[in-house]
């Protein structure tokens, strides 16, 4: 996939493979400069593709063998430019999965509510505590790219950053992005530090991968 400068490896990480300095400044920067370059892609995507999108997402991840057999689901509502997530809320509650969403304190943690089984059902229930996301079957988590070796950029609120840790290492975690948001990890590794999670597979509009981390 093609490499913007923004993009480009560290000379720290061209010649230690797949390392990644963990000098937070030179971290902050990069993921930084990804951001504002993977946002501004996402502001230009044609918006009369989004609803084509949300339908193949919805396909491709409950075809994933991750979330096939779960019964309570993390999930989240889409934003839009992210790859859509109302059709597949919709195939969960459709196929009996219990799905628990997002909702943003003010001090940016993550408490989760449940959403009704079936469409227009009652029954729904919160606020459950942030805690909550541990008791979820997989999770399924914005990014605004992943690289082949797990590796996620989110937003940059650390808002799932803390929440991930309160999920157990069996607890499949897997992100959503477009096709072009996944990064050849030999190639252009993205930035981490140390308290950033990998993530366990990836859904893109077209596939899903697993990942070993």
């Amino acid at each position: 996939m093609p490499t913007t400068r923004a993009d480009a490896p560290s000379a720290t990480a061209r010649t230690a493979g797949l390392r990644v300095a963990h000098d937070p400044v030179e971290v902050g920067a990069r993921k930084l400069g990804l951001r504002s370059a993977l946002r501004a892609r996402r502001r230009a995507r044609d918006a009369a593709e989004a609803t084509e999108v949300d339908a193949a997402v919805a396909r491709t991840l409950l075809a994933c063998p991750l979330v096939a057999g779960a019964r309570r689901v993390a999930c989240y509502s889409s934003l839009p430019g992210e790859p859509g997530t109302r059709s597949a809320l919709a195939e969960l509650r459709r196929h009996g999965v219990e799905v628990l969403l997002p909702v943003l304190l003010p001090d940016a943690d993550l408490d989760w509510e449940v959403r009704p089984v079936r469409a227009g059902a009652t029954g729904g229930h919160g606020p459950l505590g942030p805690h909550a996301i541990a008791t979820a079957d997989v999770v399924v988590v914005p990014a605004l790219a992943v690289d082949t070796a797990g590796r996620r950029l989110g937003q940059g609120g650390g808002s799932y950053d803390r929440a991930l840790r309160r999920v157990p290492a069996r607890v499949p975690v897997v992100a959503l992005v477009h096709d072009d948001e996944l990064f050849d990890a030999a190639v252009s590794p993205l930035p981490v530090l140390p308290h950033d999670r990998p993530v366990h597979a990836v859904v893109t509009p077209t596939r899903w991968m697993p990942f070993t981390a």
